[in-house]
């Protein structure tokens, strides 16, 4: 009896470590060059003062609303980094910062004439919170329809 017990039991914490790694490799993750980027349309249209105030208030319900979801997001632009295709924008007074990297394919075109201090719009997939809110593949949002 014991022993179909402790069977029992090992059997399902083996099952729920299996759930729960499982659970985290189907996280969203994407590249900064991921191509679904082109044909998906956004899911939610926002600041990104919003987005950073919306993290800064609950990350956990945040990454539920924002995180692998298409997002369309404006802002101004904090700071370009040449060494990449990253665009930093000013988020919320006391939010965390909104990194934007720049889709591979488009790069050049989305960032060319832009500079610090002006706004942007872009598309991107939200990554989530990694010390700033990371956007990735992002492209100019579709044409008006």
């Amino acid at each position: 009896m014991h022993r179909r017990l402790c069977g029992r039991v090992i059997t399902t914490v083996i099952s729920v470590i299996a759930v729960v790694a499982g659970a985290a490799a189907c996280a969203p993750s994407v590249s900064d060059h991921d191509n679904r980027i082109f044909s998906l349309p956004a899911s939610v249209k926002l600041s990104a003062v919003d987005l950073s105030s919306a993290y800064a208030a609950d990350a956990g319900a945040a990454d539920g609303r924002y995180r692998g979801r298409v997002i369309e997001i404006s802002g101004v632009i904090r700071s370009l980094r040449p060494d990449t295709t990253a665009v930093t924008m000013a988020g919320a007074e006391a939010g965390p910062v909104i990194e934007a990297s720049i889709h591979d394919d488009v790069a050049a075109q989305v960032l060319k004439g832009v500079a610090d201090g002006q706004r942007l719009t872009l598309k991107c997939f939200c990554e989530g919170l990694d010390q700033h809110v990371r956007l990735k593949s992002c492209v100019a949002p579709d044409p008006v329809r």
